[in-house]
């Protein structure tokens, strides 16, 4: 059976390969990340600690000729060991890479790392449908634990996460980065974290009344649902 790191490693890999099909692969053999955007390239090596107490070590990191690998690992060293970075740092590999293309300096912001800053938030997002199996899956599983929420596919499409709030935002980008018909964050509650019903992680429902019945976990909560969903 496999062990509890090697199911969360699955799922991170999983997930960053539908994120990125043409330019994320694994090798398991060599327990190798590699990412390619362009003529930029980044390749990272995953230890056995890694979503322990390790993070990944990078073995190379360019854009065309100009190596990258010394802001690349600073960006790394900011990270929280213990868990699911590899979206965050090839975000951080592209931001590196656009401020390069835009004659722009690279920064590497690491002064907000998850384990410093304990701000919580509640984000309440209106879809004008949510049916693509990708995006689904892309909405029901943050490449970070922390997120808590509902997700209820169809017409409309809605999203209510909960927990730190960089974190909560990074998945907020990453959904974003999608093509949406229509992608409105309809309410923030910044230094709320709502509890629901099935407890944590983020589960999809059928139906509104299912996520009213989510969020009615606790009081006063059902209410800035509705309003913000314009249903009152």
């Amino acid at each position: 059976m496999a062990s509890e790191r090697d199911q969360r490693l699955a799922a991170e890999i999983a997930l960053l390969e539908s994120m990125y099909p043409e330019q994320a692969t694994f090798t398991p053999e060599t327990q190798e990340l590699s990412y390619t955007t362009g003529n930029s390239n980044l390749q990272l090596r995953l230890t056995d600690g890694y979503l322990v107490d390790s993070l990944p070590v990078v073995l190379s990191a360019n854009a065309g000729k100009q190596d990258l690998r010394n802001s690349v690992k600073e960006s790394v060293n900011g990270q929280a060991p213990g868990e699911e970075v590899l979206d965050s740092i090839i975000l951080s590999f592209n931001d590196m890479v656009e401020s390069l293309a835009t004659g722009e300096p690279i920064s590497v912001d690491v002064s907000e790392s998850p384990t410093q800053d304990d701000t919580k938030i509640t984000i309440i997002v209106f879809l004008h449908h949510l049916l693509n199996t990708n995006k689904r899956k892309l909405c029901l599983s943050p490449s970070r634990p922390s997120i808590s929420g509902v997700t209820k596919p169809g017409y409309p499409g809605v999203l209510v996460y909960s927990g730190p709030l960089r974190i909560v935002h990074e998945h907020i980008n990453e959904l974003k980065a999608q093509n949406w018909q229509a992608f409105q964050v309809r309410s923030e509650f910044e230094g709320e974290e709502w509890k629901f019903r099935h407890g944590t992680g983020v589960v999809e429902v059928e139906g509104m009344g299912d996520v009213v019945a989510e969020v009615d976990f606790q009081p006063g909560r059902k209410e800035a649902f509705m309003e913000a969903m314009r249903m009152k």
